[in-house]
């Protein structure tokens, strides 16, 4: 599954409303002047974390989720963030 219809399909699709967030998320840290190292290590320690964390009933209540994201939907959020951190950084770079 592509795009989550509903809220069913959050975190089995490949792209869900929350991938506007990290889109913006990464757009933001590239404009402050993270270095994409940064900003990929942290992306990706996000990922890590919010994994087992949906896992435990506090984490599906925090994230308002039933089952944790698949790899696929971790995979993409990490590489939107990553796009819009490269946009921002070539923003103020330009």
């Amino acid at each position: 599954m592509i795009l989550a219809k509903s809220k069913h399909d959050q975190n089995r699709a490949l792209i869900d409303p929350w991938t506007l967030v990290h889109a913006g998320t990464g757009l933001a840290v590239g404009l402050m002047g993270f270095s994409m190292s940064a900003a990929l290590l942290g992306a990706v320690a996000y990922e890590v974390l919010e994994r087992p964390l949906e896992k435990l009933d506090f984490g599906k209540n925090l994230f308002s989720v039933r089952k944790p994201e698949s790899a696929k939907n971790q995979v993409f959020d990490v590489a939107v963030f990553v796009l819009g951190a490269a946009a921002g950084r070539a923003w103020i770079e330009d």
